[in-house]
């Protein structure tokens, strides 16, 4: 069984460049190309492709209208190609928000620096796509209803006043040699392509491929550090050099702290893909008022926060920003962590803040849902609530864990409406999930603790 992808990108170019790309893998079948927004609208409607791979700048119709008449009428599990200024990614946001299942920032020229790195992004993010539960989710929309509206109507309900927004978009011309790209995607990607996926994982559920991509996620990159080890012993003579360093595991310590003043409890979330929509729905349910800070880490490049964290703000009734070294919590107030840097919760002058720094990714992320977890451990003890939503991977496990440990409330995402259930899943499977909601119903539990 393969998968069937359509590409959408309005330059003849890149639509040959990604194809090639593509059909390197055994797995991975191009049904065809579109060149502007109403063709992408078309083929998937004739094709029925298991991943599109879509532009959001194109003639006839940009890429958000298709995308929106495409999830609409025919869900479709979607990557978007965004070659966006960094000044201008609010449209890619859009995109996330309504429900798209991940996004590629183009470079500059496909040049041959780039094309490696963008090699193993596409690729990666295709075969991850292509095992989300988007359809499932929606053909069993049905049973999800809330307040009279369904989950699909709820999300293309949003319109965002991009229609005019879009037509000012600047292309990207050139990527900066310096930039830094998201630790936890480079080294995501090239452990997924490393491994090998058989045929006969294709008829598995989704929730299992993503296990044991997760898995074989692990242990290639184990292997990676193994080889790598070998080679580094074999090229030294010294004996100090035999000398292996043993897996760092992060595990901080959770003695309370004496003399903080703590005056109300907290409530930190954790999300990789397919967060933007489902932090979305869960904050859109929350007052103004509520008498709790949010703090949030949600794997996402540097490059889109500003936009993620504004989007945010302008849907909810709650003040939403990225979040500063050194300010003080504030209840009724959400913290976006930083999209290259870790966030946590420590004392200062005996009162709650944040610190914000940069240091060792935590299971390949940073910022890393752990940090924060176990931040709030220690400093909120059982007036924490913790959080954990779709994603891949296994960040945030051990620190939902570690909230349940000093006697706070945790929560994970249900299947029922996780783009991946990898994350949840295992936090589940652990014991460390005290509710196991979907994310329709979590808000009201965030407001019950809060109170």
């Amino acid at each position: 069984m393969t998968i069937d992808v359509v590409i959408a990108d309005d330059s003849a170019y890149l639509r040959k460049s990604i194809s090639d790309i593509l059909k390197e893998h055994d797995l991975i079948n191009i049904v065809d190309t579109a060149k502007d927004g109403k063709e992408a609208v078309n083929f998937v409607k004739k094709y029925s492709p298991d991943v599109l791979v879509l532009d959001l700048v194109m003639p006839k119709m940009n890429g958000l209208d298709a995308f929106k008449i495409i999830m609409e009428e025919h869900p479709t599990p979607t990557v978007i190609l965004s070659a966006i200024s960094p000044k201008n990614l609010d449209s890619s946001i859009q995109a996330l928000l309504m429900g798209a299942f991940d996004y590629i920032i183009k470079p500059g020229g496909i040049g041959a620096k780039d094309l490696p790195r963008f090699r193993e992004e596409v690729l990666a993010k295709v075969l991850l796509a292509s095992q989300s539960q988007i359809k499932r989710i929606f053909r069993k929309e049905e049973s999800l209803i809330k307040k009279g509206i369904s989950i699909r109507q709820e999300m293309v309900n949003r319109i965002f006043d991009f229609g005019q927004y879009l037509n000012r978009l600047t292309p990207i011309q050139e990527i900066e040699e310096d930039q830094e790209y998201d630790t936890f995607e480079i080294m995501k990607v090239k452990a997924i392509l490393k491994e090998e996926i058989k045929p006969e994982a294709v008829n598995e559920t989704s929730s299992e491929k993503v296990t044991k991509l997760t898995i074989s996620t692990s242990e290639t990159l184990k292997k990676k550090k193994e080889i790598t080890s070998r080679k580094s012993i074999q090229q030294k003579t010294k004996p100090k050099a035999q000398t292996k360093k043993k897996k760092t595991v992060y595990a901080p310590d959770l003695t309370p702290i004496r003399g903080a003043t703590i005056t109300s409890n907290v409530i930190v979330m954790g999300a990789s893909v397919g967060g933007p929509r489902t932090i979305t729905t869960i904050l859109k349910e929350i007052p103004r008022g509520i008498n709790a800070p949010i703090l949030i880490v949600q794997h996402l490049s540097s490059h889109f926060m500003d936009a993620f964290a504004d989007n945010l703000d302008l849907e909810c009734n709650l003040k939403i920003k990225v979040a500063k070294n050194g300010e003080y919590l504030k209840s009724g107030q959400v913290y976006i962590a930083p999209g290259d840097r870790h966030m946590e919760i420590t004392i200062e002058n005996k009162n709650p803040s944040i610190k914000i720094y940069k240091g060792t990714p935590v299971n390949f992320c940073m910022p890393s849902i752990d940090v924060l977890f176990f931040s709030a451990a220690k400093v909120y003890r059982n007036r924490a609530m913790g959080i954990i939503l779709t994603g891949m991977g296994s960040d945030g496990v051990e620190g939902l864990g570690a909230i349940k440990r000093v006697g706070g409330k945790t929560i994970a995402e249900a299947e029922e409406t996780c783009i991946l259930f990898a994350m949840p899943k295992f936090a589940t499977e652990k014991g460390f999930a005290k509710l196991v909601l979907p994310n329709f119903t979590i808000a009201e539990k965030i407001v019950e603790f809060a109170k």
